[in-house]
């Protein structure tokens, strides 16, 4: 959410005219994230954050904000973009695709405890289950075949080491059998700081900038990878447990997907390891950015592989590690 794009006080009050949300009393740039440009907007009507896609084109936005309005509609704590006078989700603003989602109250927690794992464990099976009926489709643009782009572009700033831990770790995502894992619509971007908790209440999930269609399983894996873990990323039992319990209430796991679920963790934390290198060796240029420290999911992706999970009861998620 770094302000790459600026946008000048003529050219939102241009923009605002497309909308039926009031006179605008003040907009400030959104500092914190590092995808997309982001401001907070205050009207006569309520509070709203403008968002301009900094990589989104009309189809990835038909699906993002299509598929937010859809759970929106189901009942699934989120973010929804606002209609536009034109019944549009979407518009051009400054040469890039913008939206006004509503503003969703509270705040991220820093620090989620168990009840906080258990909130989210619920309530993305409540997303994963009204997402099944969202007709829409996006394959995953963060999926193997990029995995596998990004890595030959790294190719000549990763030590031997680093490139052949990438390789194993996609060889052994490769031979894995997926044939019989649910798919559906997904977050792919569910960490902590993609979710407002309203006091101790969960408030809401924003930022879909990742969700595609893809596999349910690996939407967990992602999610578990930042909410269920200490300071060093391996994984705490009782969060983990938490957390596949809660899901598994809403939305049954099948037994191939808890089987998938340890190869799951580690391509997920591969994702977002190769995504950060990305970001850290080309960073984009930027008025407000931030980029990440991708060591921590390198040590992540090493702990998933020497201690990878087998689950010792199902329905309450109690898992150990080999």
């Amino acid at each position: 959410m770094s302000v790459y794009t600026k946008v000048e006080p003529d050219e939102l009050f241009t923009f605002l005219q497309r909308y039926s949300i009031g006179k605008l009393i003040h907009y400030a740039g959104i500092s914190a994230g590092v995808t997309n440009t982001n401001y907070w907007l205050e009207t006569e009507m309520g509070q709203y954050v403008l968002t301009l896609f900094e990589h989104l084109d009309n189809a990835g936005l038909d699906y993002v904000l299509g598929l937010q309005h859809h759970l929106a509609d189901k009942g699934v704590n989120c973010t929804a973009p606002i209609v536009d006078n034109e019944g549009l989700l979407f518009s051009p603003l400054n040469h890039k695709l913008a939206t006004i989602v509503n503003r969703i109250p509270g705040s991220v927690c820093r620090n989620p405890a168990v009840d906080q794992c258990r909130q989210i464990g619920a309530e993305l099976a409540r997303f994963h289950l009204a997402g099944l009926s969202y007709k829409n489709h996006k394959s995953n643009s963060r999926g193997l075949n990029w995995w596998k782009s990004i890595s030959q572009q790294l190719h000549d700033v990763l030590d031997d080491a680093d490139l052949n831990l990438i390789n194993l770790v996609i060889e052994d995502f490769e031979l894995t059998d997926l044939a019989d894992l649910p798919q559906g619509a997904l977050h792919g971007d569910l960490f902590h700081d993609n979710v407002l908790f309203d006091g101790d209440c969960l408030g809401g999930i924003i930022d879909f900038d990742y969700a595609c269609y893809d596999y349910l399983i690996y939407d967990m894996a992602v999610t578990a990878n930042d909410w269920c873990i200490d300071s060093e990323g391996a994984l705490l039992p009782e969060k983990m447990s938490s957390f596949i319990a809660a899901y598994n209430e809403v939305r049954l796991l099948q037994a191939c997907e808890l089987t998938a679920l340890p190869i799951m963790l580690e391509v997920a934390a591969l994702r977002f390891w190769l995504s950060r290198l990305h970001d850290f060796n080309f960073p984009l240029k930027g008025e407000l950015t931030f980029v990440k420290d991708p060591v921590e999911f390198r040590k992540m992706l090493l702990l998933r592989r020497e201690k990878p999970i087998s689950f010792t009861n199902t329905k309450t998620g109690k898992y150990s590690s080999e």
